[in-house]
C-alpha cells in the first residue's frame, strides 16, 4: 500500500512539473458559477457606489486568489466588476488546441505591441471603435521610451510598464506585474499616470486595478478578470467611466482570445 502511494505521489508529481497537470474547472468555483459558466460560458458581477463590496468570483487558485490584495488602498473603491470565462481550446484553436498552454498564453499577455489597434463596442456612440490607438512597453513607469516586448522564458515575477494610447483616457502608463506557475499566468494592471476625462482629473494614480488570470483546465482555459477604480462620484463621470471599465475587460477578453 505504501508503495502505491509513493508510486502515485510520484506520477503526479511528474505530471505536476511537466506542466501537463491541469485543474478540472468545477473545483475552481461554486455549483451554481460553473454552472452558468457551462450554460452560458460567462458569469458577471458588477457593483458601483456599495459600501463593503467584495469579489465574489475569483477561482480557487493560488494566482486568482492574488486579486484578494489588488486593492491597496484604505478608501475603497466606487467601481468593481468581474468578468469569469469558461472557453473549450477548440474555440481559441479548432486546427491545433493542444497549442493553447501556460507558456503560450504568457507570451500573449507579454506582447505589449499587439495590443495597438484594439477594438471596443462603444455603447453611445453604437459602433465598434479603436481603444488603443498606440500600445507599447516603456523602460520605466515616467520614461516613455519604446522598448521591446519582453515575452522570453517564464512570467513569474516580472514588472513591466507600457504606455497604452486610450481612446477615452488618452495616453496613461501603467505598472504590469505577473505571476505564472505551470497551471496559470496572471497580469495585473496599476495606472501609473492619471486618468482624465472631459478635462477632470478621474482617476489619480494607482487608482485604477485591472487584473487578468488564465488558467489551465484541461480541455478549457478559464479566464478571470476583475477591475477595480477610484473616481469622483460626478454624474457627468457616472456613465462614462463605468461604460468604459466595461468595455476595458471585454475588450482584453476578446484581444486575447483573437491571439491564438
Amino acid at each position: 500500500m505504501k508503495f502505491c502511494r509513493a508510486t502515485v505521489t510520484f506520477i503526479l508529481s511528474l505530471f505536476c512539473a511537466s506542466g501537463l497537470f491541469a485543474y478540472n474547472a468545477s473545483d475552481l468555483v461554486s455549483a451554481s458559477t460553473y454552472a452558468k459558466l457551462q450554460k452560458d460560458g460567462v458569469v458577471q458581477v458588477s457593483h458601483y457606489k456599495e459600501k463593503g463590496a467584495k469579489l465574489s468570483l475569483v477561482p480557487n487558485t493560488p494566482a486568482a486568489k492574488e486579486a484578494y490584495k489588488m486593492w491597496t488602498s484604505d478608501e475603497e473603491p466606487v467601481f468593481l466588476r468581474e468578468h469569469l470565462y469558461l472557453i473549450p481550446k477548440s474555440k481559441l484553436d479548432a486546427a491545433n488546441p493542444e497549442s493553447v498552454t501556460i507558456d503560450a498564453a504568457s507570451k500573449v499577455v507579454r506582447s505589449i505591441s499587439k495590443m495597438q489597434g484594439m477594438t471596443y463596442y462603444s455603447h453611445r456612440s453604437k459602433k465598434v471603435k479603436t481603444l488603443y490607438e498606440a500600445a507599447y512597453c516603456i523602460k520605466g513607469p515616467k520614461d516613455r521610451t519604446r522598448v521591446a516586448d519582453n515575452t522570453q522564458g517564464n512570467a513569474n515575477g516580472k514588472i513591466l510598464y507600457a504606455m497604452l494610447d486610450d481612446a477615452s483616457f488618452g495616453k496613461t502608463n501603467y505598472r504590469m506585474e505577473y505571476t505564472q506557475n505551470d497551471q496559470e499566468v496572471a497580469l495585473h494592471f496599476i495606472n501609473e499616470t492619471g486618468l482624465s476625462v472631459m478635462g477632470i482629473n478621474a482617476v489619480s494614480k494607482n487608482n485604477l486595478h485591472i487584473k487578468l488570470v488564465i488558467t489551465d483546465c484541461g480541455d478549457n482555459v478559464m479566464v478571470y478578470m476583475a477591475v477595480m477604480a477610484k473616481f469622483p462620484g460626478m454624474k457627468m463621470l457616472e456613465q462614462t467611466m463605468n461604460e468604459s471599465f466595461i468595455a476595458r475587460l471585454d475588450s482584453i477578453y476578446n484581444w486575447f482570445c483573437k491571439q491564438f
